[in-house]
């Protein structure tokens, strides 16, 4: 008896420790809620005018004032990924029909291009990892198998040109790729020995230059553009004890990052997930406020210039952070929490005209859409 009175309250006192730190918490971030399932949502425009998204028939759909196009028909179990920047000129679709019954991070799925808020598609080639940049006008892939990341103009299919790792230690290993110019990428690869190392690529020459190597195979870089500088964190891999740090390089970079500026460290292994294109002089990221084999994490917003922190959640487990068109979202626990942005999604009215058959119609019509699975 006397055992489980103390379980009860050894219960009790979990619970209300649980139920004060809700109660304390400063930062309560607003559940993504649409007019339709969120899960089938695959991205929705920061004014709300239009929305892509797909259905358990395979179907990739996209809608917008009160009108519903089937932009894909695909197997049942078809999953699709979309892409856009902060440029807002063109969107990537990636489609994965065997993502229920060919289970591998390696997978080629296949790529399609289409303008910003368009339904015509043009599709690109299979691969993995695609991006935007430079204002849109060019796009990236990469391939595990051939260990190729493919650049390809999206104004002229004609105009592409690949560059190949070294890697040979990591099938699973994904470059991380910018495009700071025209005429320069920047890309991370593996040496000999694992480590992580950071390349500079010239399209005029066609060769890669080393401009920086991590001193241990312990850790892994992210990297991203903001403001014309590159910023680079390291972070330590597993239960390290390597910590995390971010700094910044102002670009062009004549010969190697020696002289970067460092804005963030941590003795603990933080979460990463770089996001360098809300703001200039302003990242996002995931940090770890427990410890490297124990996390708790959350949303904090870096200032680089006065090297600030900012807390932006408080949930302790977020597990991802993204960037869908200009909105920041958090995911913990399987649902989708808005950390910047204002838009209720829910309740926006931003249709422009009813169809000629008015405005009973046409609900019901999205209506037998979304409803039917």
């Amino acid at each position: 008896m006397a055992l489980g009175n103390k379980a009860l309250i050894i219960f009790l006192m979990v619970v209300g420790i649980s139920f004060n730190q809700k109660a304390n918490s400063k930062i309560i971030l607003p559940e993504l809620l649409a007019k339709q399932a969120v899960a089938n949502i695959r991205f929705l425009s920061q004014d709300g005018k239009f929305t892509y998204y797909q259905k358990s028939s395979g179907s990739l759909l996209y809608s917008s004032n009160y009108k519903v196009f089937e932009m894909i028909k695909a197997s049942s179990g078809t999953q699709y990924t979309v892409i856009g920047s902060s440029s807002r000129k063109k969107i990537i679709v990636m489609q994965n029909e065997n993502f229920h019954t060919f289970y591998s991070l390696r997978s080629r799925e296949k790529i399609y291009l289409v303008d910003f808020g368009g339904t015509t598609l043009r599709e690109i080639g299979k691969g993995a990892n695609a991006q935007l940049h430079q204002d849109d006008t060019w796009m990236s892939y990469y391939d595990y198998y051939s260990k190729t990341i493919t650049f390809e103009s999206t104004a002229n299919s004609a105009s592409r040109f690949s560059i190949k790792l070294n890697n040979r230690i990591n099938p699973y290993f994904t470059p991380q790729v910018v495009m700071s110019d025209q005429n320069t990428i920047f890309y991370s690869d593996l040496g000999e020995n694992g480590s992580v190392g950071l390349l500079q690529y010239q399209r005029t020459t066609g060769k890669s230059e080393l401009v920086f190597k991590a001193k241990t195979p312990m850790v892994r870089a992210e990297i991203c553009l903001n403001n014309n500088q590159l910023i680079m964190s390291l972070i330590g891999l597993n239960s390290s004890k390597e910590g995390t740090s971010i700094s910044k390089i102002s670009l062009p970079i004549t010969k190697d990052i020696s002289n970067r500026e460092i804005v963030y460290t941590s003795p603990i292994n933080d979460v990463g997930q770089l996001i360098c294109n809300t703001s200039n002089n302003i990242i996002t990221f995931i940090k770890n406020y427990g410890e490297s084999d124990q996390f708790i994490t959350d949303v904090v917003e870096l200032n680089l210039l006065t090297k600030e922190v900012k807390l932006l959640s408080e949930m302790r487990t977020i597990t991802s952070v993204m960037n869908m068109d200009g909105t920041i979202l958090a995911i913990d626990k399987g649902k989708y929490f808005i950390v910047k942005g204002n838009l209720d999604f829910k309740n926006i009215d931003s249709l422009k005209s009813l169809p000629p058959a008015g405005f009973g119609e046409a609900i019901k019509k999205i209506d037998e859409e979304l409803n039917d699975e």
